[in-house]
């Protein structure tokens, strides 16, 4: 079981840009893919109004897409699993990419307060203190989806401690650098490797009523389990679930949205309490489908905002 969790944690961090993952560092080369360069970035967001930098961001947003047609051919596709009438054009799913990192270099040097004055609706608290009241933390499972980072703001605020699994960035000094930030949030960043045994560490976390946050819908290389969705299936990370099941701590899902007027909704829904169905693989799938029949109809709402910028399709397919 713990080898299980091991292969198929996913990253949870601000921008979620992994090497693997993220249109900006699977193109842009990795000399730029730098601790001084996110420094750089965050100190030319300090300079600029909040308003110029989304412009900028969704301007290379654009180009970025214009310039990169078979990227957005593999957006388009991964779109067609939400089954909307209408999707929208990968443009636009990048642009608000873009615009989301903007925020994310925009508040690296500003308090607190600013990332809480841009999450100005927030609905289900009174689920994250269900949560709390049963004794031990949650494990909080959230889509590659808007701004979720900045959750991790609004649970400092309400006092509940926060946890976030990370892979380790190319370099060392970025993983500190990103630790650090998450740190002015009052998130506390725990980085995972391959060891099996260190996610008894994190069980232990979530004993101490601590919760840890995580990504889930996107499809690790060999521990997938595939939620039917009305496009198709969509392969998800799922491994993590069994934390929940060796903590006996419930999950919690959680979806950040942005809104026409530039700041953010928080949404957290009703607790879910793990149990075993049959075998690991069987609880797996069961719980993986649950989660994204709670997390899907947000996802259709705003399918623009929902960035899946790795082929989502199996390569026999």
């Amino acid at each position: 079981m713990l080898a299980t969790i091991a292969s198929s944690l996913n990253i949870y961090g601000p921008g979620s840009i992994n090497s693997e993952e993220n249109p900006l560092s699977s193109h842009i080369s990795h000399t730029a893919y730098r601790a001084n360069w996110f420094e750089f970035l965050q100190t030319f967001g300090a300079f600029l109004p909040r308003f110029l930098i989304r412009t900028l961001s969704a301007t290379i947003g654009y180009l970025y897409c214009a310039t990169h047609p078979q990227k957005a051919l593999v957006l388009k596709n991964n779109l067609k699993l939400l089954g909307n009438p209408s999707p929208p054009s990968p443009s636009l799913v990048y642009a608000e990419f873009a615009k989301v990192l903007g925020d994310y270099f925009y508040l690296g040097s500003r308090p607190l307060s600013a990332a809480l004055k841009l999450v100005d609706e927030r609905h289900g608290f009174e689920n994250l203190q269900a949560a709390q009241n049963q004794g031990k933390g949650a494990l909080l499972l959230m889509p590659h989806f808007s701004f979720f980072e900045i959750g991790g703001a609004v649970m400092q605020e309400i006092g509940l401690p926060m946890v976030a699994l990370t892979n380790p960035e190319p370099s060392p000094e970025l993983t500190q650098w990103r630790a650090e930030y998450r740190k002015r949030w009052g998130i506390e960043t725990v980085e995972i490797g391959q060891d099996s045994f260190q996610f008894l560490q994190i069980v232990k976390l979530l004993e101490a009523g601590k919760f840890v946050g995580a990504l889930f819908d996107r499809p690790h290389p060999t521990q997938s389990f595939s939620a039917e969705v009305p496009g198709g299936h969509l392969p998800c990370s799922s491994g993590i679930i069994l934390l929940a099941l060796l903590a006996r701590c419930p999950i919690v899902p959680v979806v950040v949205t942005a809104k026409p007027n530039g700041c953010y909704r928080l949404d957290a829904f009703a607790p879910i309490s793990v149990e075993k169905q049959g075998t690991s693989t069987q609880t797996l799938q069961h719980y993986t489908q649950l989660l994204i029949d709670q997390l899907l109809p947000t996802i259709q709402k705003n399918p623009q905002q929902w960035f899946q910028f790795a082929s989502l399709t199996p390569p026999d397919e």
